[in-house]
């Protein structure tokens, strides 16, 4: 039959990889009809192998000449160096994952690298720049947000949650300009933009006789070329709004743009950014005055005056601005002591932690707590000393062992410490009592659990269904005080 028939060519179509062919003529239908025409032409016409070796040479100089200049081959380019496999998008030589520690890590889900959650982590910057940031994002808050809001709700969350918004987009724009070659853009692209416009201008000034008609000349010669943004007011703002849109997905928390009310902060911060921000900056460097200041300060070469006082202390990057209402309670911000009290709560975030790839974390917290109240007994028998020691072996190989998938990133002090108490007879293990190590790693995995996953859990959907329990379980309801709801 024809199934089994199909059946018996699977292995002779696996073997001959007709799936690559396939891809491969879609990709570059041009280049395999010459190599089709040749092995054709070389086939029927054999006798003359000596005159088509002359296009089989032309074809082959081609293909090296391609791979040569691409950057996408396996082969290296002549004209660009080759990029780090492992380059860090944010941390160019920073830790990647908040678990384990390692570049690119694939266990763990992409949330938990500490650039994608927090990346002003060790970004620092004098307190005057960090002052003047903080007033121009509060004066958007005041002239943008406060006037409307302030009819709807006085509670802070939702401006406190824009506040932090607006942190991580700072920091993710200070990151990557400080990664941006500022010479080659000059060289490569607005040297170029630059040299077309005075070109352009420099066409329509000899078509038109007076001085009034050239912008409007200028405008016609682009024809086709004109930027979309230049046709009107209405469509440079449009144009904005698409570009802030297309943009917001690198700038914002990686959940920002999934989950509803998150969709609803980014429509906001689009509207805000792109007609309160972006469109009065654009007009202000468009400005003649502007351009023809920045042009007298980059060829100007007097040096500048000398600083009348010394630069201002370096402070975290936004710090005091997005921590400026963190005392108040709030539903949004909770302690790990209050989900650990709560059972339905501690079950949702181990559920949290699972989806997350990080119940582990939690699972070291509480066996580390468990062998502590283990080892402080004042008198240990042979058999609780063995067992005790086997925990410690159980702990080294589970989260310090590189090979472990369980692994947890701790300082190599601590490593060394307990693997000389796991490899040490099992009697060596009351030195423990009196050692660091242990509590170290416990208050690393503490503060992972409470700087890092505790925030990411209340924002998470297993939260949003813990404080909307009543709407997803109506017969719960009745049981369960609706306080929470309320709150929120």
């Amino acid at each position: 039959t024809m199934a089994g028939l199909l059946r018996y060519l699977e292995p002779v179509r696996s073997a001959l990889k007709l799936d690559l062919l396939k891809e491969a003529t879609r990709q570059y239908p041009v280049f395999c009809f010459l190599l089709g025409t040749l092995l054709s032409l070389t086939v029927l016409l054999n006798r003359h192998l000596h005159v088509l070796m002359v296009f089989w040479s032309f074809l082959a100089g081609l293909v090296t000449f391609y791979c040569s200049l691409s950057r996408d081959t396996l082969l290296p380019s002549v004209l660009s160096s080759p990029r780090s496999r492992y380059e860090q998008e944010l941390f160019p030589s920073g830790l990647s994952c908040a678990v384990c520690g390692k570049n690119k890590c694939k266990r763990h889900r992409p949330t938990l690298r500490l650039e994608n959650h927090q990346p002003w982590l060790d970004l620092k910057v004098h307190s005057k720049v960090d002052a003047s940031i903080a007033e121009m994002f509060e004066l958007v808050l005041e002239n943008f947000v406060f006037p409307w809001y302030r009819d709807i709700s006085t509670d802070h969350d939702c401006v406190d949650e824009i506040r932090t918004t607006f942190r991580f987009f700072a920091s993710v724009l200070v990151r990557r300009a400080q990664k941006v070659d500022v010479p080659a853009v000059f060289a490569d692209k607005v040297m170029k933009a630059a040299m077309k416009h005075l070109e352009v201008v420099n066409t329509a000034r000899d078509r038109v006789s007076r001085v009034e008609e050239l912008q409007r000349a200028a405008l016609l010669e682009y024809g086709s070329h004109l930027h979309i943004a230049l046709r009107s007011r209405r469509e440079e703002l449009q144009y904005l709004r698409t570009l802030t849109e297309m943009l917001l997905p690198h700038v914002l928390p990686p959940k920002a743009t999934r989950c509803p009310p998150c969709v609803s902060l980014s429509l906001l911060l689009r509207e805000v950014m792109a007609g309160s921000v972006i469109l009065p900056t654009m007009d202000f460097m468009a400005d003649p005055d502007t351009v023809n200041l920045m042009v007298l300060l980059f060829v100007d070469d007097t040096p500048p005056e000398a600083a009348s006082e010394p630069p201002s202390p370096l402070v975290p990057f936004l710090h005091r601005y997005a921590s400026a209402t963190d005392k108040k309670s709030s539903v949004l911000k909770l302690e790990l002591k209050q989900i650990r009290d709560q059972q339905d709560l501690l079950f949702r975030f181990m559920n949290f932690l699972k989806q997350e790839g990080a119940v582990h974390v939690l699972q070291f917290c509480l066996t580390v707590e468990e062998f502590n109240d283990r080892i402080l007994q004042p008198e240990l028998s042979d058999s609780q000393l063995l067992a005790l020691h086997s925990e410690v072996v159980h702990i080294y190989e589970t989260y310090c062992l590189d090979e472990s998938i369980d692994k947890i990133s701790f300082d190599t002090f601590i490593i060394e410490e307990i693997r000389k108490i796991a490899m040490s007879p099992y009697t060596e293990v009351v030195r423990l009592q009196k050692m660091t190590c242990l509590f170290e790693a416990y208050e690393h995995v503490l503060s992972l659990l409470e700087n890092v996953f505790t925030p990411m859990f209340c924002h998470s959907d297993e939260y949003f269904r813990h404080l909307l329990r009543g709407v997803e379980s109506p017969t719960r309801n009745s049981k369960i005080s609706s306080s929470g709801i309320a709150q929120f």
